[in-house]
């Protein structure tokens, strides 16, 4: 939408998709600058000197600049993958408002009187934590930051615990099914949480795909399905993970976990074999 407003005649420059995909350098600017005026404007009080105005006032119309250009840029961004997403939605918001605020900041910034600077200062700062919190989320998934923490207690339960059993799901309990977990559940399900959902989850679901539920994995994507059932060289998840990794379709993209061999040979067995969950 954005872009059709901008270029109505025409297609979207892709210096314009350049400047909203640079929303990611943008948005440190501000989050770096806030907390230092901060600094500079609360702790000379305590060492019982004026605060530096000259240089709070240079930061506070430097962040309310970064800011404005960061919310432009992460408002085209969007429009890239303008599906639903709930989190995007609340970061969008939150991102808006914390830039009103940095512009009103640098507005009273000017003023003689410190005491509606500072109260600003102090909800700007509090806006900043979670919208930056909101857009790690988008990027890296909710498990980023205390994925190694976790990883390192199952490791330490597993090598603690008896031999794992697989119990029957509560759908094949009901219907009376005592068969062992599924290879799906076994082999497939811990190479797709490892390599492909941080990228397609509830959260984030890049290219309409959700990979995290059986359901997602069947409904496909924008692009249609990526698992076609008996048929692994036609199924769209398995053909880019086997493009070379400095192809512009490779999947993962480089830079991120990427199936083992031994992996890629079980989900060809697995799609193979039918693709049961």
């Amino acid at each position: 939408m954005i872009c059709e407003l901008l270029l109505p005649s025409s297609e979207p420059s892709p210096w314009l998709a350049v400047f909203g995909r640079a929303h990611i350098v943008l948005l440190h600017a501000p989050l770096g600058i806030l907390p230092a005026m901060a600094l500079l404007e609360f702790g000379a009080p305590l060492l019982r000197r004026e605060a530096p105005r000259g240089p709070v006032l240079a930061l506070a119309w430097f962040a309310a600049v970064a800011c404005v250009l960061a919310a432009a840029s992460g408002l085209v961004l969007a429009e890239e993958d303008a599906g639903p997403n709930e989190t995007r939605g609340q970061h969008k918001v939150l991102g808006l408002v914390l830039t009103g605020l940095c512009v009103v900041l640098a507005a009273l910034a000017v003023r003689r009187g410190r005491r509606p600077f500072r109260i600003l200062l102090l909800a700007a700062l509090g806006v900043m934590v979670p919208t930056g919190h909101l857009g790690g989320t988008m990027t890296h998934g909710s498990n980023f930051l205390f994925a190694p923490l976790r990883e390192a207690s199952k490791s330490d339960a597993a090598k603690n615990a008896a031999p794992a059993t697989y119990e029957p799901t509560a759908a094949a309990a009901n219907s009376g099914d005592t068969t062992p977990a599924s290879e799906f559940q076994r082999t497939i399900a811990p190479i797709l949480e490892r390599c492909c959902t941080k990228c397609h989850n509830p959260d984030k679901k890049k290219g309409e795909l959700l990979m995290t539920t059986p359901e997602g994995i069947q409904a496909g994507g924008e692009n249609g399905a990526i698992v076609v059932a008996g048929k692994p060289d036609e199924s769209p998840m398995l053909q880019r993970c086997l493009l070379p990794l400095d192809h512009d379709d490779h999947m993962p993209p480089d830079g991120k976990p990427q199936p083992t061999a031994a992996e890629l040979e079980a989900l060809k067995a697995w799609i193979a074999g039918g693709a049961k969950y």
